[in-house]
């Protein structure tokens, strides 16, 4: 059965004939409500016009998932690049490795500075512009780190990094924006997974990567093979991202781009204004500043405190395993592996079939954001769970299996929980997901780069079991912070600046099987 239109007949649902961007927590509604094949309601609902990136055949949609999911770990690999080789480079530059290590505090800061720059200028270039030329700057910035290989090269080279994650990690703010723009409410989980998996696995396989390239050679080909790797994903941009800006206000004028390819690669990227909707100055500064009132709304602040300790535990876990595991078994390194894929399934399958079960079977069909959140349990609890393991492993001196195990448990956990904590704060903002991304992300990964600098000290002031241990308290301690937001989310996303909160909250997502009135 072809997606067609049914009148929601239940008094909780939306309007049939609710103007667009007139609904309920301010989300979004088409003229009618439609539903897809399965009986689930497309929400947003979409517009008639086959240029609204929601009515995109959907190879369309998965095309553009994979070149943005491809670049986003490219980026991040290219931000991330060399931050284990600081023996190598100190003794170039004439340093001490803890001062070769503020790399790894200049790509924080150009993270964060990145994101809250570009943001706005995509709103007057376009998304698709955006993550293409960054991505050449990204490219560019690695070359120049690449050169540094000179003895009075250590302030240059430290430049280089700050500039690379200014650049590389632009398409992890941005892809959040665009996968609301193509999918929806029912797909978006999936989406997201696939999208934060890559997002994950270049914050942390792309320093391996690069140091295993490097181990046998000269440290700065991990700078010349991001470098690549960054290039071949701005190509894939050119050549296959179509700009997902679209107006969803009422009687709003959207551009129609070239149906030439020429012509259409041109207006999307020199410099794409001709493809996205016209704004104003005074509207790109107010866009400037949502990210920061987002990162100090208490919703942002308590989901934070969760994410981050996930995150940087992780990181944590990943930055001792090479000093107490100096000869470990490959089958250790493989249970990463192991985890990966499990996380990339439980996403796939449950991030977004268990929110509608739970909207179904328990309110009538009817959408809560905090509905997401229920897919958290059993990572959340396996982390702390993993990570308790891999300490008394480590102090007790157990055998390989059990560290091989506790790998399996902290990975898959972790990324597990990133893609479906993105997609409800991005839920909870739902008119500004990629600025709820900004702020989310910002914690998150400032926290995880900052492990680094203190975790030894950590373990010699407690010793390695009670460093791991703590991580598991904290870990729990974040859980009840989700517990609280499952519980009372609707009264915290209240606490939000005036008109900033907008969720797809009342709306009608899962069409009930109704009898006739002849079987009545």
């Amino acid at each position: 059965m072809a997606q067609k239109v049914k009148e929601v007949k239940d008094s909780k649902a939306v309007s049939s004939d609710t103007e667009i961007g007139t609904g309920i927590n301010g989300s979004y509604h088409g003229p009618a409500i439609k539903t897809g094949e399965d009986g689930v309601v497309l929400i947003p609902h979409p517009s008639d016009d086959p240029r609204d990136p929601l009515n995109w055949p959907l190879n369309k949609k998965l095309k553009i998932l994979a070149v943005i999911s491809f670049a986003t770990f490219a980026g991040f690999s290219a931000s991330l690049a060399g931050q284990l080789q600081v023996v190598p480079q100190s003794e170039l530059y004439h340093v001490s490795t803890t001062q070769m290590a503020y790399q790894n505090s200049a790509g924080s800061a150009g993270m964060a500075a990145g994101g809250f720059f570009f943001f706005p200028l995509s709103h007057v270039i376009g998304r698709s512009s955006t993550i293409f030329w960054t991505l050449i700057g990204a490219v560019l910035s690695n070359i120049w780190a690449g050169l540094m290989n000179h003895s009075n090269d250590y302030n240059g080279f430290i430049v280089s990094r700050f500039f690379g994650a200014f650049f590389g990690a632009i398409t992890g703010v941005l892809g959040p924006r665009i996968l609301v723009d193509l999918f929806f409410l029912h797909q978006r989980g999936r989406a997201f997974t696939v999208f934060h998996w890559c997002f994950d696995f270049g914050t942390v396989a792309g320093p391996t990567i690069s140091a295993l390239i490097s181990a046998n050679t000269t440290w700065r080909n991990a700078y010349w093979w991001t470098a690549g790797l960054a290039f071949l994903a701005a190509v894939l941009v050119f050549l296959f991202l179509n700009e997902t800006s679209w107006n969803r206000e009422l009687n709003a004028v959207n551009p129609t781009p070239p149906l030439s390819f020429i012509a259409n690669r041109i207006a999307t990227f020199l410099p794409g204004t001709k493809v996205t909707p016209k704004t104003t100055f005074a509207r790109t500064l107010q866009v400037a500043k949502t990210p920061f009132l987002i990162a100090i709304t208490p919703v942002t602040l308590i989901l934070s405190v969760f994410t981050l300790t996930n995150f940087g535990f992780y990181v944590a876990l990943n930055s001792l395993s090479p000093t107490y595991l100096q000869k470990p078994k490959a089958a250790v390194s493989f249970t990463h592996w192991i985890g990966i894929v499990f996380a990339l399934i439980y996403g796939q399958y449950l991030s977004d079939w268990l929110p509608l079960y739970i909207a179904k079977r328990y309110n009538a069909g009817i959408w809560k954001p905090e509905y997401r959140l229920h897919a958290l349990w059993l990572p959340s609890l396996l982390n702390p769970l993993g990570l308790g393991l891999f300490g008394a492993g480590l102090l007790y001196h157990l055998h390989w299996v059990v560290l091989a195990i506790a790998t399996v448990l902290v990975t898959f956990g972790s990324l597990c929980i990133t893609p479906i904590t993105v997609n409800y704060i991005n839920e909870c903002f739902i008119r500004n997901p990629a600025e709820a991304a900004i702020a989310v992300n910002f914690y998150r990964v400032a926290f995880g780069l900052s492990v680094a600098f203190y975790i030894k000290e950590w373990v010699r002031d407690v010793d390695i079991g009670w460093a791991y241990g703590m991580m598991a308290f904290f870990e729990l301690l974040g859980l009840g912070c989700v517990v609280g937001l499952m519980w009372k989310g609707h009264r915290v996303r209240e606490w939000s600046f005036r008109g900033l909160g907008s969720t797809e909250e009342g709306e009608h997502v899962v069409e009930e099987k109704r009898e006739s009135v002849g079987n009545v």
